[in-house]
């Protein structure tokens, strides 16, 4: 079978959908990325890159601590909103009517909604082109019993969901059939009914 070549892109398969909480007080954002990684066993680290234009980048930099948030697969269009929303524009707390519980360590919250809370503090940063690559220590982690195996460790089929994964060309904003007065109106819906 013969092979087309393409323009290069970042496109991995799968990637997780994450929630990220950042910022401290009445500066607190949530948002969603695409470039996430596990990186480091002893101790645990992961790396997450931030575009600099965005809010978040400001407050993770500032700060130098943010808290992955892994969702339920329901919440895959809470993060769809999130993640084509800016705080500048848009309360994000008060569409989605997400809900927060302080962190053990870092100040950034953690989110009620999301089953897996992983705080992080950022221990190295490195400059790229278009992102900031953010490398942070997982400094405390917290799970509901739900979807803990035997050992004790995450594991979502315990809980019969599975984890939200997306397959797809790694965008900024989405392409196809993007409506964000539509979106909107899904995420007033699913506020509504939980």
């Amino acid at each position: 079978m013969n092979k087309l070549q393409l323009t290069p892109n970042t496109t991995l398969y799968p990637v997780p959908v994450v929630l990220v909480t950042c910022g401290a007080g009445d500066q607190v954002n949530i948002f969603t990325l695409n470039r996430i990684a596990s990186c480091n066993a002893e101790p645990p680290m992961l790396s997450i890159s931030v575009r600099p234009s965005r809010a978040s980048h400001d407050l993770i930099d500032q700060t130098g601590e943010f808290v992955v948030n892994i969702p339920w697969p329901n919440l895959e269009l809470v993060a769809d909103f999130v993640g084509t929303t800016t705080c500048r524009e848009v309360d994000k707390w008060q569409e989605t009517g997400l809900t927060t519980q302080p962190a053990v360590v870092v100040a950034a919250p953690m989110l009620d909604a999301c089953p897996v809370n992983l705080e992080c503090q950022v221990r190295h940063r490195l400059r790229l082109p278009s992102h900031s690559l953010f490398v942070a220590e997982v400094v405390a982690l917290h799970a509901l019993p739900d979807v803990l195996n035997g050992r004790q460790e995450v594991d979502f089929e315990q809980a019969g969901a599975g984890l939200a994964y997306r397959a797809g060309v790694v965008r900024e904003r989405p392409v196809d059939n993007f409506q964000p007065d539509a979106l909107r109106q899904q995420i007033h819906r699913w506020r509504d009914s939980q």
